[in-house]
């Protein structure tokens, strides 16, 4: 049954990828309107469907590779960092499906979202561990509630993050084009709209087409920045692992350049991202709060600022800022935004570099 868990997870791995694929060659035979409206060639709207198959498929394969791995072991597959990078996986694709795609339409943000699962799980993959039972210091029925939540939040900030970077890209060419051409650009967006015309007036302005979105960036940021991140990543598997991640990445970057036009508004994906955050905050409250009380259980002390602990309160403290400075006039927008980037920033490495690198009482989790 763990073998067959396993095969699952690297065919869900698989059918992602390819997906992501899809949706991408989905998006390149999408036309954009002058007025910003995506109209997709009949080639494009096959690919949208066959990418759509593929992933609900993807999220099926995947599911059932948690189950068995949950039947194999008598708990729920969350007793380590493996497990828990899968499960993150498979909540943010099922999340982005329902929500992203069916709920709200964003059907090219999908590429991005299993863009980032792919990654996910590649990291968990460079962590497998087989399939066993949990090391005793997390047996407690606080285990099943600490961690679902956790890791719960964790999938929903990842489509918060998502939708925050994209942002910035978009929220950079509008401002860009909208300076350029006298405002010409005429979707709705956040930044552009304090852009300062100084001798043109609404009357001189030209309409815009949503491509010049893409042409005011420089394609090279978008290839060399992720490709060298992925790099460093990747060099741990030697220099093969180092020019896979930085191709991995280049791609990657490179796919976000080309679908600046195809993406929503700038402001949409503020607010979007701003309700995401939102919605996960009080998950990851709830998660932090259980965990204290089961520390108490433990320890015999609710709070001792071990280093995963100290994580935790960071990142929380970074994503009730963001909220706070997102709902106060005046910090909405990029400021916010950046904060946010700071925040998700704060969970991977409490996630990650604690776990790995610090040693505490939270080491076990590997």
């Amino acid at each position: 049954m763990a073998e067959l868990s396993d095969t699952l997870f690297y065919t869900a791995l698989g059918l992602y990828v390819l997906a992501m694929t899809v949706y991408f060659f989905a998006m390149a035979f999408t036309r954009v309107t002058l007025d910003g409206v995506l109209s997709p060639t009949r080639a494009g709207s096959r690919a949208g469907r066959v990418a759509t198959v593929l992933t609900v498929a993807g999220v099926c394969v995947h599911a059932g590779s948690s189950i068995l791995r949950g039947l194999e072991t008598s708990r729920i597959p969350l007793g380590n960092m493996f497990e828990y990078s899968s499960i993150i996986a498979l909540l943010a694709v099922a999340g982005g499906l329902v929500v992203l795609q069916a709920r709200l339409g964003h059907t090219h943000l999908m590429g991005f979202v299993l863009a980032a699962a792919a990654l996910m799980m590649g990291a968990g993959w460079l962590l497998f561990v087989p399939a066993g039972p949990l090391v005793p210091a997390l047996e407690s029925y606080w285990f099943n509630i600490h961690v679902t939540a956790m890791v719960g939040s964790a999938a929903i900030f990842l489509l918060a993050f998502l939708a925050t970077a994209l942002y910035l890209a978009r929220d950079t060419a509008e401002r860009r084009v909208a300076t350029r051409s006298g405002a010409g650009y005429r979707a709705g967006t956040v930044g552009a709209a304090h852009v300062e015309l100084a001798e043109r007036t609404a009357e001189d302005a030209t309409i815009t087409s949503p491509l010049e979105l893409r042409r005011v960036l420089s394609p090279l940021w978008f290839v060399v920045v992720p490709g060298v991140l992925l790099a460093l990543y990747g060099s741990d598997g030697g220099v093969r692992g180092a020019v896979g991640g930085a191709v991995i990445g280049g791609g990657l970057g490179a796919s976000a350049w080309y679908a600046i036009p195809h993406l929503p508004a700038a402001a949409e994906l503020d607010t979007l991202a701003y309700r995401i955050t939102a919605f996960a905050m009080p998950i990851y409250t709830f998660g932090v709060i259980c965990g204290a009380i089961w520390a108490e259980e433990a320890w015999g002390r609710y709070w001792g600022w071990d280093p995963k602990e100290t994580g935790a309160f960071f990142t929380w403290v970074l994503y009730a800022a963001y909220l706070h400075a997102r709902a106060t006039y005046g910090w909405r927008g990029r400021r916010a935004a950046w904060i946010g980037v700071a925040a998700y920033v704060g969970l991977l490495v409490t996630y990650f570099a604690v776990n790995l690198v610090v040693v505490g009482l939270h080491s076990y989790a590997t």
